[in-house]
């Protein structure tokens, strides 16, 4: 809290009364208002006698729901109550605070005060100094006894374990014995013919026919797959004894759940890729979204077919997902994209316009190896002692096989991204398209006019954060769609640990490199059962499932104790929070400052851009690649960069939404590579945890305003960012050497709190000339 006296005198230790606030809002660094969503006094009671100096603690909790908390610039605690609260409050704090008063405030239409009375809160600072010079030598010991009764009463309140996924609607969507349910189910392959004669093989997963879901004349559900990674993967023949399940290594979890939930599967390789034949000319091309409409058209035909189809995908079978929305098929009933990327150069492949090479050349060599099925030559050479490549269709000779790899003609995504420094650039061996054609954000008008439900996930620690934030808020939010972004890497395979004392793991939530059942595929199969379950409503919308609930549900790192990390929204970024603008204060001797005040005066900081060695660890471009290696980032004072620290904070910082910095810099060069992190700074350890990140070049500074743009670009722009980047060559405009110059930029999104440390600025700019200023 940020009045000094209070906490001074809850530092005390002996203190018979303590506070407890869950906030959902923004906690400015200046004194400011909070809005708290569940606000308690937490009464100690002395059992043994009336006298409250003696005798064992023991707690009880009075509530006081959905208050107004304000702390005044004087230190002051005001917490506005009604008549009934008012008595408990009183009680219990009567023997606390040396003196209170109740006044009757008068509601102005700023602070919009409701309530009978309020409380006011005063403590002298005498008074708690006294008592601390009064503590014995183990009185850290009766503090550390009291933190631990006040965690037991938090537990019994459930106000630390998340809650958000029950475990008994868990137990419905996936049961415990999902793996005999599983056992009659059915399994077809075929060759399914496109108008141009290229043929694509599919596999057709039908649960037992005795399934509870299996409607009159036998019909089903289908979910509709589509996947550049083999649909299916062809095991080693002293392994094949054991195989019970088509082998999928990254779609087991889900096709087990969908089958055990009644419905039917229908998983195709992509045109180019795995069985069927074909050229992958481009990631999502033209032909490829068309004949993912051929298969819809197909999947009508089947007998068991029950006029339902529902659309799923990770990664870029996701992106593959979208493109199928946007036909707006009259059979497309809901979908669910998961850890997709939306816009292709922003998010993943050139962020801020640098392109990521690391990433292209290494995913490059991993279609080029699965295309040839020639595993051993991908970067990471993919379970090589356990499987030799894709299953062909079954009935069908293994010539069909060679075949299709002999027809397969991969394009070099390497080569040309090379091609490339603007947006608008068709490179040669993208056959004259530009990045844009391969993002779904192109379609967003069809995806929208499609009215499709959406489950859509992310992970912050992923590019696809920022795509899920934009496909929601721009073309999936009117439909009754839904939005779950947690603290994951690519996939879902990690949770990312990056504060004090916190490690990565792999994550329990998908167990996709876990044993056990997965809580993302029970999510997924519940959302689909509710969609069936309304299918049979000609306006497919399911916006009434929604009503007074709230559609976004995301995580906050590093949340202090007693604060729940999952929280829940309707808006993006949350209404109740409050955008604050901190300054960046530089001296020349090097020393900076971040504040929430402008400078006094003007102030610049020169330094030199060397070449140096990336950091220890592995980034989150990196774990987009190589999903299974954790990630951490090793970050330091000493790393060459030039940091800038605000003053240690007396309370606890929460930062949630899009941040954006505006530099003022100039350089010796013509162009130059910024990135900018955002850190948490211990001053007393020295301990530095990477919270954030972005990067820019700023050659693509030229500021256009969000609001005036109408073309399909707005649905790149994240909710309140009040400018965007065309990323375009008319839009450059080089650097003008040592001429000062605005370069505005985003920064990744991922909310965390600040918890009694410092926040950290820190920047590395790559050029070709080494000087470089920032004013």
């Amino acid at each position: 809290l940020h009045a000094a006296s209070l906490r001074e005198d809850l530092d005390a230790g002996d203190a018979p009364t303590s506070l407890h606030f869950t906030s959902l809002g923004f906690t400015s660094l200046g004194f400011t208002r909070l809005h708290s969503a569940s606000l308690g006094l937490i009464r100690e009671r002395r059992k043994s006698c009336p006298n409250r100096s003696e005798g064992r603690p023991g707690w009880a909790w009075v509530p006081l729901q959905r208050r107004c908390v304000r702390v005044m610039a004087s230190g002051d605690l005001v917490v506005t109550l009604g008549e009934e609260e008012r008595e408990m409050a009183l009680e219990a704090l009567s023997g606390s605070f040396s003196s209170f008063v109740t006044t009757t405030p008068t509601p102005t239409p700023e602070e919009s005060i409701q309530g009978d009375a309020c409380i006011k809160f005063q403590q002298r600072v005498s008074d708690a100094k006294a008592r601390k010079q009064n503590t014995g030598p183990w009185s850290w010991c009766q503090d550390f006894v009291t933190r631990l009764k006040h965690e037991r009463v938090l537990r019994s309140r459930r106000c630390i374990r998340d809650t958000h996924w029950n475990s008994d609607s868990l137990d419905d969507m996936i049961p415990k014995d999902m793996d005999e349910r599983i056992k009659g189910a059915r399994f077809e392959t075929h060759m399914i013919t496109m108008p141009d004669g290229v043929r694509i093989a599919a596999d057709v997963m039908l649960p037992s026919p005795s399934h509870s879901a299996i409607g009159e004349g036998g019909k089903l559900s289908c979910i509709f797959h589509q996947t550049r990674y083999y649909r299916q993967w062809r095991l080693r023949r002293v392994f094949q004894s054991v195989e019970s399940f088509p082998m999928d290594p990254i779609n087991i979890n889900f096709k087990k759940g969908f089958l055990a939930a009644g419905f039917a599967i229908v998983s195709i390789d992509v045109r180019g890729t795995g069985a069927s034949f074909g050229q992958w000319t481009a990631p999502c091309s033209d032909k490829e979204n068309e004949d993912s409409k051929v298969v819809l058209d197909w999947i009508t035909q089947q007998p068991w077919y029950d006029g339902n189809v529902f659309l799923y995908g990770i990664s870029y079978d996701a992106m593959a997902s979208l493109f199928t929305t946007s036909w707006k098929h009259k059979s497309v009933r809901a979908c669910s994209p998961l850890y997709l990327y939306w816009d292709v150069f922003n998010d993943m492949g050139c962020p801020g316009g640098v392109i990521v090479h690391y990433f292209f050349d290494n995913w490059n060599g991993l279609v080029h190896a699965l295309d040839s099925s020639k595993l051993l030559q991908a970067p990471s050479p993919m379970g090589r002692m356990f499987v030799t490549g894709f299953k062909g269709v079954k009935g069908k000779s293994k010539e069909l096989v060679k075949q299709a790899i002999a027809d397969h003609d991969t394009v070099d995504i390497s080569q040309a991204l090379r091609q490339v420094d603007f947006k608008d650039d068709k490179p040669k061996a993208l056959l004259g398209r530009k990045i844009d054609d391969c993002s779904p954000y192109v379609k967003y008008k069809g995806i929208k006019a499609s009215g499709v439900p959406m489950f859509i996930v992310a992970g912050w620690l992923d590019g696809s954060a920022r795509s899920s934030i934009n496909l929601f808020c721009h073309a999936a939010k009117s439909s009754g769609s839904r939005l779950l972004i947690g603290p994951w890497t690519h996939g879902g395979v990690q949770h990312a640990g990056l504060g004090p004392k916190q490690k990565t793991t792999y994550s329990s939530f998908h167990k996709i490199m876990r044993s056990g059942r997965s809580r993302l595929v029970g999510e997924v199969v519940k959302f689909f059962a509710e969609c069936r379950e309304e299918g049979a409503n000609s306006d497919r919308s399911g916006s009434s499932r929604h009503v007074g609930k709230e559609s976004i549900t995301y995580y906050t790192m590093n949340s202090p104790f007693g604060v729940g990390s999952w929280k829940h929204t309707n808006s993006w970024p949350p209404k109740q929070l409050t955008l604050e603008c901190l300054y960046l204060n530089m001296r020349q001797k090097g020393e900076a400052k971040i504040s929430l005040t402008p400078p006094s005066c003007d102030s610049d900081l020169q330094f030199e851009a060397k070449s140096s060695h990336a950091p220890r660890g592995h980034s989150r471009y990196h774990t987009m690649i190589f999903i299974a290696d954790k990630l951490n980032y090793f970050r330091a004072k000493n790393s060459g960069h030039v940091f800038m620290d605000s003053r240690p904070l007396d309370c606890h910082l929460e930062v949630t939404g899009t941040p954006y910095i505006e530099l003022w810099l100039s350089s010796s060069d013509n162009d130059a590579d910024i990135i900018v992190y955002l850190e948490d700074y211990d001053p007393v350890s020295g301990h530095v945890s990477y919270v954030t990140e972005g990067v820019f070049r700023a050659s693509h500074r030229k500021i256009q305003r969000s609001e005036a743009c109408r073309s399909h670009l707005q649905a790149t722009i994240p909710p309140g960012i009040p400018f965007w980047h065309s990323f375009n060559k008319a839009d450059a405009e080089p650097l003008v050497p040592n001429k000062p110059t605005q370069v505005m930029f985003e920064l990744m999104p991922n909310p965390t709190a600040f918890k009694g440390t410092a926040a950290s600025v820190s920047h590395s700019v790559d050029q070709m000339k080494p000087t470089t200023s920032i004013k």
